[in-house]
Order: structure tokens, then sequence, then C-alpha cells
């Protein structure tokens, strides 16, 4: 027996709210809080800031779903957060299991995203998630479909977990070739970004809200694109018009990036051409300098996390392109730059062969959902025969 009912008949649904702004803090007063999606880890919250002053919360197995820009993206709560206005939490009540929601809410995500509205940051609200329909089947069905799904994410996720252990290679490469950028223990000429290359803010179309510029083809780079995807980033949030590229900040495909907002200092690669968004300065005119695109990003990625390792990350807080400007960065020669290069070729087409396995993995993932929640409940297989 299987019955369509909408999300907040069977899920308690608590938007978010931004708490005073006097009340944030680092020191770990009050509760930890979730502004958006930029304080998700993989699994659970990974927030930066606290409050003491927090509005709306939710509790230990909660699911907290991004409401704002990457809508749809999620993580399950292992304690009491504050919910800030990107977030909304989720709370099954009898008669859903938790595990098969949060399978059916990656299923539904793109039908929750083309609900969302507004021209600088798309969002939905309350009424777009409670009105979502979600067919539910039995108790016991439902936990049978939702541990086939976690074993199929758990290959997954170890196929993630091998990315991730090469992006780990990729640091021992660096850090053996050229020592700490940090500390420059090598003693490599230092030379300031602005004799590298020029440095190009982000721009954003005004007025905000003028629908002339925003929504078109050509795609724009936000900070929350570049906070999962890693060394080499497609925009996939925002995109403007023609019109609003000519008032934005175009820049051609493989040119480096870093945010000076939000998640300050992440740095990635563009893969394709695109406009930025005033949160990133890029790093352009390379080419016939003394550094190469693809070490500069190595080196201001791993510039970033030693300096935070050292307890020294204030360096990469509120940097202004006056700032960047006139950081000095260690420079080897152009043999090693290119050395580096070909190493991390290697490592890239490692890489490759664990992201086409991931790509399968993920249309088995899609497969066994859409299954799942069509109701095909017979055509899925036995959790053991995933693999």
């Amino acid at each position: 027996m299987t019955s369509s009912l909408r999300l907040d008949d069977v899920c308690d649904i608590t938007m978010g709210q931004a708490p005073e702004g006097e009340s944030y803090n680092t020191v770990g007063d009050g509760l930890p809080l979730i502004a958006g999606a930029g304080d998700f880890g993989d699994v659970h919250p990974a927030p930066k800031k606290f409050t003491n002053s927090p509005g709306k919360t939710c509790l230990r197995g909660d699911v907290v779903l991004g409401i704002r820009a990457t809508i749809g993206e999620k993580v399950v709560a292992d304690g009491e957060y504050c919910l800030g206005r990107g977030v909304a939490g989720l709370r099954p009540k009898n008669g859903l299991n938790s595990r098969y929601l949060w399978h059916w809410l990656s299923h539904s995500a793109p039908v929750l995203s083309a609900k969302a509205k507004g021209a600088t940051f798309k969002q939905v609200n309350r009424k777009d998630i409670g009105e979502l329909r979600i067919t539910l089947p039995l108790l016991a069905e439902q936990q049978r479909i939702a541990q086939i799904l976690d074993r199929a994410e758990g290959l997954r996720a170890k196929r993630r977990a091998a990315i991730a252990r090469l992006d780990v290679l990729t640091r021992s490469i660096f850090i053996d070739m050229f020592g700490d950028p940090v500390t420059n223990e090598r003693g490599w000429p230092t030379v300031r970004v602005s004799a590298l290359c020029q440095l190009v803010r982000g721009s954003s179309p005004r007025p905000q809200g003028d629908q002339r510029f925003f929504g078109g083809p050509i795609p724009r780079l936000m900070v929350a694109d570049i906070t999962r995807d890693g060394w080499l980033v497609t925009p996939r949030i925002d995109s403007l018009t023609i019109e609003g590229a000519k008032r934005s900040r175009p820049v051609p495909a493989g040119t480096v990036v870093m945010a000076v907002s939000g998640n300050v200092g992440l740095v990635s690669r563009l893969a394709i051409d695109a406009c930025v968004h005033d949160g990133f300065v890029a790093f352009t005119e390379l080419e016939g300098s003394k550094c190469q695109s693809r070490f500069l990003l190595a080196l201001l990625h791993f510039s970033k996390a030693l300096h935070e390792r050292h307890k020294a990350g204030a360096i990469f807080v509120n940097l202004t392109t006056t700032d960047i400007k006139g950081m000095g960065l260690p420079i080897p020669s152009h043999e090693l730059q290119y050395e580096f290069g070909r190493r991390l070729d290697v490592v890239d087409r490692l890489k490759a062969v664990e992201r086409m396995a991931l790509d399968r993995l993920n249309m088995l993932v899609n497969t066994l959902q859409h299954r799942a929640f069509l109701g095909e409940w017979g055509a899925l297989p036995p959790s053991a025969t995933v693999s």
C-alpha cells in the first residue's frame, strides 16, 4: 500500500532565520550557526561561526536543507544547531523513515530548485518545500529502499575518498618539490602578485534585481560554486544575459580565481569561459610571466591551508584587491614549475579514472532513485547485490 502526500503532512519544516548581527562569534559562545550550504560538510554540518542569540534551531537527526543559492544540498545534523536564513530543518514524523527522506530529497532536488525565485540569489520558501509530493510505501519497504540506496551511496563515498587521497598526493608532490610556501624554507625568489599578472575584481550588474541582466545564457561564477568542486570549477548556480555580461567581468577558461568574500582565500580554475561575481578576484594575463596558472593555483591553495595550520589564517580574512596585489609569493624556476605540471598530469589521469567510475555510480544511484520514488519497488535489487 502506497500513498502520495504533501511533504509538510509527514515532515516538520523549520525555516532558518538570521540571528542578530552582534551575536556572531568564533569562540564557541552559544550554538554553532549553519548560515547556508557553505557551512555543510560531506555528511554533517561544518559551521565556522557561533551565535549566542539563536532563533530557529534543529536537533540531532534532522535534515538540514539548503534553500538559497545551492538549493537542495543537504546534511544531517549531528547535534543542535542554529539555522540561518539559507537553510531549513526537516524532521520526519511517524510513518516516514529518515533515511528514506534523505534519499528522496536527493531525487526531488531538481523539482525544488525549479521553484526558486530571485534575481540575485535564487531561493525557495516554506510553501515551495511543503507542497512537494512524496510517495510513501509502508515503513518496512521504506527501510528496504533506504538500505539499498545507502549501500550505493557508500560505494560512491569510497570513490570520492579515493579522489580525496589523490588530492593529498598532489599536496605531497608540491611540498616535496617546493617546501612550505608560508615559510619559504627553500629560499625561492619572492615576487609580488602585481608583478606576476593582472588582478581583476569580479563585478555584478546593477541594479541587482533588473531582470534584463539575469537568467541568460552566460554562466556566472558564484562563491558557492567552488565550495565543493575542487580545483577545476564549472559555474552552475547563476547566469547572466548578454547585456548583463557586458556589465560584469568575463574571464576565459583556465583563469585562476580566488574568493574574497564568504570562504575567503578559496581558489580554483575556471573550466569554461564565464563572468565572475564581485566576491572574486581573477588572476589574468599570466601568459609570459614567471608563474604558470596550475602552479599559481597550487601555491595559493597550499598557502591558505598552511597559514591556517600555522594559526595565521587571518592573512586570508577580509582580503582586498590591494592586499592581494601586494602579496609576495615564492616563485621557483619555470623548469621546476613544468616538472610539477608533468607530475600533476599523472595524478590527473588517475583522478580521471576515478571520476569515470564515480560517474557510473552516479548513474546507478539516479536509476535506483528513479525506480524507488516512482513506485517501482519490485524493480529494485536486494541490497546485497548493489555493487
